[in-house]
């Protein structure tokens, strides 16, 4: 399994880069926000059941917009800081020019992908306005949660562009 030290952090260099990354660390404080609303919100919902015999209604909706919001929204930083799970079991031993070009394949790779589901994301978010879809007790309309779901995608696209091409430049000759 990979260690946390195999790839230094190093803060991105140039007004692209300190932009990208200020976005990505304002993303993740608002994940961070939102899951912690989520912990408060259900230890409420706890003592409310424990303490009076009535829990906070539709907790569990909110919950699992809440977590679904704030994952997507930690992504781009874990893109920006190298925080994603890698597997080195086959590429351990490999010279530091292979395995540049294959971090620089796998966040080309990443960044198609998360364009794809932001894409998607937006698709699917229009067409549950449209059809008035909404959560089961509370009536929430469930678009809301695909609202920051889908720039939270669109900026690990960018974040994996952007880590692609810092990987490019560090392939040797």
């Amino acid at each position: 399994m990979g260690e946390a030290l195999a790839h230094e952090h190093v803060r991105p260099a140039g007004p692209l880069g300190r932009a990208l990354d200020l976005a990505c660390r304002g993303f993740a404080l608002g994940g961070g926000l939102v899951l912690s609303a989520m912990a408060l919100m259900s230890v409420a919902s706890i003592v409310g059941r424990a303490a009076f015999g009535k829990p906070i209604t539709g907790d569990f909706e909110l919950v699992q917009m809440g977590c679904a919001i704030s994952v997507t929204m930690f992504l781009p930083f874990c893109q920006m800081v190298r925080g994603h799970i890698i597997v080195d079991f086959f590429t351990a031993r490999m010279p530091p020019r292979v395995l540049a070009i294959l971090d620089t394949a796998a966040s080309v790779l990443l960044a198609a992908v998360a364009f794809l589901v932001a894409w998607r994301l937006a698709i699917g978010l229009q067409e549950l306005r449209g059809s008035g879809d909404s959560s089961m007790i509370l009536r929430v309309p469930t678009w809301y949660a695909y609202v920051p779901m889908v720039p939270s995608f669109v900026l690990l696209g960018l974040a994996a562009l952007y880590t692609a091409f810092v990987n490019a430049l560090k392939v040797p000759a």
